[in-house]
């Protein structure tokens, strides 16, 4: 059994002493019983060849399950030991029928752990070994995203984490690129008339009251002062000329002030 261990998992001849560890721990469970809680242990794993034979699976206690995975991961090269810090990383993965490894993991540990796994990671797809490499994705596919994602509510750490992420970027100075004019005109052409996902939607009076509701009152935070602001800062807004009344305008304010709900056409109107 150990020589064959020894070929599939690919064992550094620098690492006897972490395979002398894993194989007294696997060795010492065959032997024993416990009445307390266990997990199922493949010696060699699976995914390195291992199968469900008796003689291939022991009990081990939840530490001493963790340990193992952990012993694997040392002894293991190439892409063995990618598979192994995998299985590694998924031992601390939650669980409502396991009562898996709750001991302490250092920070240091924990760090070791997920930056090789991110880098080996980021090399098994990266170019032509990514299974979208130089593909498009089909509106088929962005129309199964959309519905697998339609209802999802991120959670709170979900959230947490992207205002981190924003917040790190605005301090660093790092900002989206600029969209390209050829972008925008795309984009306007796509979403124009039909192509609005809004078009010929009517809003109710009552949609029309729970948005007014909810805004009524509203008062923004210092915070969202200083972001619009600094948002704003530099930008020269476009007017339009209001035919009635003769002012120059900001855009955003037209359609709703002049125009045709103009106070100086109104008055004309109503005037006998």
């Amino acid at each position: 059994m150990l020589v064959l261990f020894v070929e599939f998992t690919n064992i550094n001849k620098h690492m006897n002493k972490y395979k002398q560890w894993y194989t007294n721990i696997t060795e010492r469970a065959k032997n024993r019983h416990l009445d307390s809680y266990t997990e199922s242990h493949h010696i060699v794993p699976r995914s390195l060849g291992g199968g469900d034979e008796a003689n291939n699976l022991v009990n081990l206690t939840a530490r001493e399950h963790f340990v193992c995975h952990w012993l694997l991961v040392k002894m293991t090269t190439g892409q063995d030991h990618h598979k192994m810090l995998n299985a590694l990383r998924m031992m601390r993965a939650e669980n409502p029928n396991q009562q898996r490894y709750t001991t302490k993991i250092t920070a240091r540990v924990y760090e070791s752990i997920k930056t090789e796994y991110s880098i080996l990671q980021s090399e098994r797809v990266r170019g032509d070994k990514n299974p979208m490499y130089g593909k498009k994705r089909t509106q088929k596919m962005n129309d199964a995203v959309s519905q697998a994602n339609k209802g999802r509510i991120p959670s709170k750490e979900q959230i947490d984490n992207l205002k981190t992420a924003l917040a790190k970027r605005t301090a660093n100075g790092i900002k989206r690129a600029p969209y390209s004019d050829e972008y925008k005109q795309e984009r306007s052409k796509k979403y124009s008339g039909e192509g609005n996902p809004r078009y010929g939607a009517e809003v109710s009076d009552d949609t029309r009251k729970k948005i007014g509701d909810k805004l009524r009152g509203r008062k923004q935070t210092e915070e969202e002062k200083l972001a619009r602001s600094l948002a704003n800062m530099g930008k020269k807004r476009e007017k339009k000329l209001c035919p009635h009344c003769d002012q120059l305008v900001a855009v955003n304010g037209y359609a709703r002030w002049h125009g045709d709900h103009c106070k100086k056409l109104l008055a004309q109107q109503l005037t006998p």
